[in-house]
């Protein structure tokens, strides 16, 4: 009987030793996940704070130009240099939607000088002026020297948009201009993406002007020529909308009407070990 209980005992004992042996390796696996899980969420929340901190460093230095569209330059670089805070690392880069005519601009003019021609493409369509049922017009060039597009063709039809050359002084904005690639009923309704040309100088995100219908959206995505903008919502300060086909214009705006040379775009990238966050904001002068 003896032996018999302490062979029971024995199994008891080995059982309980094999209980322990397994909550000990799930706790130390536990620690082990909560550490490293630990650690990725603080990386990740200072990559953050990196990429915050870049757009309050881009903010205040925009702060101190109090002549956006008068610079020869965006006025960043187009690559953004990565700058050390901390034990981290943030760039940031800007983007302007529009400039501004440096000489005035006669109706026969086949070059249009501006104060920049950064980021716009090297070839396309441009707005003149805000308004096109008015004094505005669209006009194509072919190639950009400098500060000046040349190769100007002037008062183009696009779409189904006619304009007319003009005079256009000094300070007049120029927008950058591209054409819908989706049909867009005539209602209000949300629509999760449209796509349009890819053009550089457009916002990551903002307003557009497609027929006199502002319509902002949320993201872009650029995969060769086209841009897809995702999150749009229309009809902003209207109550109805009009049907847009593919090929009307399409140019940038501000939320609430103002005038796009009031807009810059900044977006940065905040970098902490291999944890990577990222902050956007768009601000008015």
């Amino acid at each position: 009987m003896r032996r018999r209980q302490l062979g029971y005992l024995m199994i008891v004992l080995l059982v309980i030793l094999v209980v322990v042996a397994s909550l000990a390796a799930v706790l130390s696996y536990l620690a082990t996940v909560n550490a490293t899980s630990g650690a990725s969420h603080l990386g990740s929340m200072l990559a953050l704070f990196q990429a915050e901190s870049g757009l309050e460093y881009e903010q205040r230095r925009w702060s101190q130009n109090l002549n956006w569209y008068r610079s020869a330059n965006d006025p960043n670089p187009s690559i953004a240099v990565a700058q050390v805070l901390g034990t981290g690392t943030f760039a940031v880069s800007s983007n302007l939607p529009a400039t501004l005519v440096k000489t005035a601009f006669s109706p026969v003019a086949a070059t249009l000088n501006v104060y920049t021609t950064e980021r716009f493409p090297a070839s396309g369509i441009l707005q003149v002026d805000d308004n096109v049922s008015g004094a505005g017009e669209y006009l194509r060039y072919t190639g950009v020297v400098g500060t000046t597009f040349t190769g100007v063709t002037r008062g183009q039809t696009v779409g189904t948009v006619n304009t007319t050359a003009g005079v256009h002084t000094r300070n007049d904005t120029v927008y950058p201009v591209t054409i819908l690639r989706t049909a867009m009923p005539a209602n209000c309704t949300f629509l999760a993406s449209i796509q349009v040309d890819a053009n550089s100088k457009f916002l990551n995100a903002g307003t557009l002007d497609i027929e006199g219908e502002e319509v902002s959206y949320a993201s872009a995505a650029t995969v060769g020529a086209t841009t897809t903008l995702s999150g749009v919502t229309r009809c902003l300060g209207l109550v109805s909308s009009v049907a847009h086909a593919v090929g009307q214009p399409v140019t940038p705006v501000l939320v609430g009407g103002d005038s796009a040379d009031n807009q810059v775009e900044m977006l940065s990238t905040g970098t902490q070990g291999t944890n990577i966050r990222y902050a956007r904001r768009t601000i008015q002068r």
